[in-house]
C-alpha cells in the first residue's frame, strides 16, 4: 500500500480498526452493536498496519520506531491481562468462567482500541515530522576507507563536522544523514533515496583522479571522474554543492561541475589534519547561514588560522 505524505491511507486503515474493536468489545459485554464474527478486527489486518507504520518510521527517522509505539498484541493482551486475572481451574465450564472469558475479550478489543490512539498520534507525529525533514537542506556524508589503503580519521571529522551544525545559529536548517564503509552501488542508492542538496565524499583519491570506495571484500573500488559524473547528472538533479575531501578530486570536480552548482575538490594530496579543518570552517559558515562561496573561502581560512601549509588545495569550481 502506498502512503502519502501526511499518511492519510495508514490513518484510514487504523480508524476503520480502532472503530471495529470497539464494536467487538462492546459486542463481549452483550451491547446491541451490530457487529459481525466477519467484521471483527483480524492478525492479519493488525499485521499489515504494524509492518506500514515501522516502514514510515523507517522512512522519516531512519530507524526502527521509537518507545512511544508498541506492537498491537503486546499492547492488548496486558490491558487484558492487567483487569483479568487466569480463571481458576474450579471455574473451568462455568458460567463465571464464560464471564470472565468474555470480560477478557472486551477488555483486549478495547486495547486493541486505545493502541489504535497511540498509534494514530505516533503516525501524525511521523507525518508533521516528515513535512519538517522535508523543508531541510540534507547533506550526505559518505565515508570510505578501504582496507588496503593508509587508515584515515574519517570518524573525527564526521564527528567536527556533526559539532559544528550542532551549535550552529541556522542548525535547524540541516539534516546530516551519513553512509559508512560505503560502496558504489551505497552511492546510487543513497542520492536516490535521500536526494540531498550537499554531498560529502570522504576518503582516499588516486593521482589519476579517481576516487576509492570499497569493493565487496573491503579493499579499493576506484570510480573515474565520467563515472561520477555520469550518476551526478542522472540522480544529483537536486544537489547544489559536491565536496570531495580526497587526494586529487579537481579532475573529479571539473566532471561534475556541469551537472551541479558548486563543487569543491582537492588540487592535489590533502593531510588527514587539513581535511578535518578544512571541512569544519566550510560547514561553521554554512550553519552561520552563508552561501557556498563564502563557506569555502572560510574553510581556507581555517586551515590559515592553525597554520596549516595546505590552503591551496581546496579548488572550487562553478557550474558555467
Amino acid at each position: 500500500m502506498e502512503i502519502d505524505a501526511n499518511g492519510s491511507g495508514l490513518k484510514s486503515l487504523i480508524g476503520s480498526l480502532k472503530a471495529r474493536a470497539k464494536r467487538t468489545a462492546g459486542h463481549y459485554r452483550k451491547e446491541d452493536t451490530g457487529i459481525t464474527p466477519e467484521e471483527w478486527p483480524r492478525d492479519a489486518e493488525v499485521e499489515l498496519i504494524e509492518s506500514l507504520v515501522r516502514e514510515k518510521a523507517r522512512r522519516v527517522t531512519g530507524g526502527d520506531p521509537s518507545q512511544q509505539w508498541k506492537g498491537c498484541r503486546e499492547f492488548a493482551q496486558a490491558i487484558r491481562d492487567s483487569r483479568n486475572p487466569p480463571v481458576s481451574r474450579e471455574h473451568f465450564g462455568t458460567e463465571e468462567a464464560q464471564r470472565r472469558y468474555e470480560r477478557a475479550e472486551a477488555d483486549f478489543f478495547d486495547g486493541i482500541a486505545l493502541w489504535a490512539d497511540s498509534t494514530m498520534d505516533y503516525v501524525t507525529s511521523l507525518s508533521g515530522l516528515a513535512v519538517e525533514t522535508a523543508t531541510k537542506l540534507r547533506i550526505l556524508f559518505l565515508a570510505a576507507n578501504p582496507s588496503d589503503r593508509t587508515r584515515l580519521r574519517l570518524d573525527r571529522e564526521l564527528r567536527d563536522i556533526r559539532e559544528e551544525l550542532a551549535m550552529a545559529g541556522y542548525r535547524e536548517r540541516f539534516d546530516l544523514q551519513t553512509r559508512g564503509a560505503v560502496r558504489a552501488k551505497d552511492m546510487v542508492r543513497a542520492l536516490l533515496e535521500l536526494e540531498p542538496a550537499y554531498v560529502h565524499f570522504s576518503g582516499h583519491g588516486t593521482a589519476d583522479g579517481a576516487i576509492c570506495v570499497e569493493a565487496s571484500d573491503g579493499t579499493s573500488h576506484e570510480i573515474d571522474p565520467d563515472a561520477l559524473a555520469a550518476l551526478f547528472a542522472a540522480a544529483g538533479e537536486k544537489v547544489q554543492c559536491v565536496l570531495l575531501n580526497a587526494c586529487f578530486s579537481e579532475n573529479q570536480a571539473l566532471a561534475i561541475a556541469p551537472h551541479v552548482p558548486f563543487v569543491i575538490g582537492m588540487h592535489t594530496t590533502i593531510s588527514d589534519e587539513a581535511a578535518i579543518a578544512f571541512a569544519t570552517g566550510f560547514y561553521r559558515a554554512l550553519g552561520a547561514g552563508k552561501g557556498i562561496p563564502v563557506a569555502f573561502e572560510l574553510g581556507i581560512v581555517e586551515l590559515k588560522l592553525f597554520g596549516i601549509a595546505e590552503h591551496e588545495t581546496p579548488v572550487i569550481v562553478q557550474c558555467p
